[in-house]
């Protein structure tokens, strides 16, 4: 047994039904999300972080986002955002324009070509988390979980 170091406290464990909310979260996503890169990368020879730059964008108004609230928007690091934005750059999926009210500034820009990867890919992504996820509960689960989500997002943290 792993002695404490002198005043720490016993560590905190989670309670069951924590654990398997957490890991059926975590399992459910990883299954989902392995599967949707595979076959985007496969079919469209995009990732599943790249169809995901590609909708926040499609979403955006104008079609277009500051980097930093692309950023916030896919949940990636400013470092990772800027080295996948190159990237469709260079695919001519998304443009850089310069935010003619802050020179300083700049967008990233939905393309037309990007538009069109983006619709073709969307059959696949669609699918696959009908199957993986969302065909697996009821339309009752389904929006019991978007309030829960919601609600998670948005809620002050309460102990229970």
């Amino acid at each position: 047994m792993a002695k404490r170091a002198r005043g720490s406290r016993a560590p905190e464990f989670l309670r069951a039904d924590e654990v398997a909310a957490w890991q059926g979260l975590l399992e459910t996503s990883g299954r989902v999300l392995r599967e949707l890169d595979q076959r985007l990368q496969r079919e469209h020879g995009i990732s599943v972080g790249e169809f995901d730059v590609l909708i926040t964008l499609y979403n955006a108004p104008d079609g277009r986002l500051r980097m930093a609230e692309l950023a916030r928007s896919v949940s990636l690091s400013p470092a990772g955002l800027t080295h996948l934005v190159v990237r469709l750059e260079r695919e001519r999926l998304v443009r850089r324009a310069t935010d003619p009210e802050d020179r300083r500034g700049s967008y990233t820009v939905l393309t037309a070509e990007g538009l069109t990867r983006l619709n073709d890919a969307r059959p696949v992504h669609n699918e696959v988390i009908r199957r993986q996820f969302l065909g697996r509960i009821t339309a009752e689960d389904r929006r019991r979980l978007a309030a829960i989500w919601m609600r998670a997002q948005t809620a002050p943290r309460t102990r229970t």
